[in-house]
């Protein structure tokens, strides 16, 4: 079991990621966005953070290079769907920046919670 701050600022796939990580055992933290996230991290540094890359007030972007300077050692899961542009381009930012692995939308729930559980045990992902 981890604690994950799970950041996605669209409810449908923030609830459906929640579900899915709770089935598995997980304690979900959601935050809406990246400003959210970062009150969040104030507060509790969790085993891994899942962050969407397009949100409002703070990009997944920006949050993966800040949280990567405070808590370098903080495990990060990339997702996107790429908004009006094809995701890969966000994807690999994101894990230049610091991100353990990424995934496209829709997410294969099978492949992200294999990757928590290899996060969790120190194991390289690849995604």
């Amino acid at each position: 079991m981890a604690n994950i701050l799970l950041v996605e600022d669209d409810d449908l796939v923030r609830d459906m990621l929640t579900q899915v990580l709770q089935r598995a055992s997980h304690e979900v933290i959601c935050a809406s966005n990246g400003e959210d996230a970062t009150e969040c991290l104030r507060n509790k540094t969790p085993d891994i953070m899942i962050t969407d890359i397009i949100m409002p007030k703070k990009s997944g972007i920006t949050l993966i290079s800040e949280v990567k300077n405070k808590h370098p050692n903080l495990d990060i899961i990339a997702i996107s769907g790429g908004g009006r542009l094809d995701p890969t381009g966000y994807l690999d930012l994101s894990e230049t920046l610091g991100a353990s692995v990424s995934f496209e939308k829709p997410i294969d729930n099978k492949a992200l919670l294999m990757a928590i559980d290899l996060l969790l045990h120190g194991q390289k992902v690849s995604g």
